[in-house]
């Protein structure tokens, strides 16, 4: 993810850094000290989100939505000061942090980001266990399964995660004309099932990218077939 961090304190710039390094890894950032620098940024580069202050030498770090919307990039205000909530939020921003800005607020403040954005774009999701972020390809993922009220999502060339969602939000966070429910506790992603085996009993079975297995229910293996025609 690429973050734009707009803040005329270099301490302030320097502690959203720190933050992000610790919940998604891979980030990256660039900073701006005033609205002209940030306005030139914008030219450069594509943001998932600018988190901008309020108070910029002497500027309105609202003065800056005009040129975020027009590039796309959804607006996070970080600012010490409450009052200015309710006109940034009828002005469009997309959420409101109070310095000292907390570790738990900022990453609510990125999933929010990632669910608003996901219906135009399946390219990226922020799924998250108590203190990381990670940033996901739908398209890697092979299998998630539920663990209580966490989920597991595994994936072909890394390591599983073990995330803060239930199977149910997970399920709507991933297309569903790729990602089909095999039965009560595991979806599966169709493009990374490597085989489909029905015993003569009508059971079936996929093998996925990876290795594993994974049981359809008599209900979901009836949906699959009448869905595909086989």
């Amino acid at each position: 993810m690429n973050f734009l961090i707009v803040d005329d304190e270099p301490l302030a710039r320097a502690e959203l850094v720190r933050l992000f390094s610790e919940m998604v890894p891979g980030f990256t950032s660039v900073e701006a000290c005033s609205l002209s620098e940030a306005r030139a940024a914008l030219l450069k580069a594509d943001f998932q989100a600018a988190f901008v202050d309020m108070d910029l030498a002497g500027h309105n770090g609202l003065d800056f939505l005009p040129d975020a919307e027009a590039a796309g990039t959804p607006v996070v205000i970080v600012t010490a000061h409450e009052r200015y909530a309710v006109d940034a939020f009828d002005r469009g921003v997309r959420d409101y942090l109070l310095k000292p800005v907390e570790a738990q607020r900022l990453y609510r403040a990125v999933m929010r980001i990632s669910r608003q954005n996901r219906s135009t774009s399946q390219d990226l999701l922020i799924l998250n266990d108590q203190n990381h972020c990670w940033p996901v390809n739908p398209s890697d993922i092979t299998v998630a399964e539920a663990e209580g009220s966490y989920s597991i999502i595994r994936f072909v060339h890394r390591k599983p995660l073990v995330v803060c969602h239930a199977l149910k939000e997970i399920e709507s966070l991933l297309e569903s004309r790729t990602f089909v429910r095999a039965n009560r506790s595991q979806l599966v992603n169709l493009r990374r099932i490597e085989v489909i085996q029905r015993d003569p009993a009508g059971r079936m079975t996929a093998s996925v990218e990876g290795g594993g297995v994974v049981e359809f229910s008599r209900r979901q293996t009836k949906a699959l077939r009448s869905r595909f025609a086989f």
